[in-house]
């Protein structure tokens, strides 16, 4: 395996570990087994638990925040309302375990970056924004 996929490997397995049991929950120990390796690797690649939460929290922030702005990018002002409280929806039903893991406490909420109640506020922001112009 080259250590772009194990490197992946290790993100899907903290990803399903965290979304299951939090991010206190897991270890290090736990996310090692599952993904067949030993705890050095894990270190390797993301330097602890905190380096892959926080790598896979990004991930998620990520893939959410495209979907709100590509929902929000054109048309009516209620319309791009209504598109982007869809598309919230619709992470949220289609990636449960990402929503579990942003939806948490943790460190990286913890810190005041990233933290998905501060995404919440920025898009509550553009929305009221969108509808200040109708």
């Amino acid at each position: 395996m080259t250590g772009r996929e194990r490197r992946r490997q290790l993100l899907d397995v903290g990803r399903a570990l965290f979304a299951e049991k939090g991010f206190e929950a897991t270890s290090i120990e736990e996310i090692a087994a599952r993904a067949g390796v030993s705890k050095p690797v894990v270190y390797e690649h993301f330097g602890g638990k905190e380096g892959l939460y926080a790598v896979v929290v990004d991930r998620e922030m990520s893939d959410l925040l495209q979907r709100l702005t590509t929902a929000l990018s054109a048309g009516h002002p209620r319309r791009l309302v209504e598109q982007a409280a869809l598309a919230l929806l619709t992470y949220i039903e289609e990636e449960t375990d990402g929503f579990r893991i942003l939806s948490r406490d943790s460190p990286v909420a913890s810190s005041g970056g990233g933290t998905f109640s501060s995404l919440l506020n920025d898009i509550a922001s553009q929305v009221e924004h969108i509808l200040s112009r109708e």
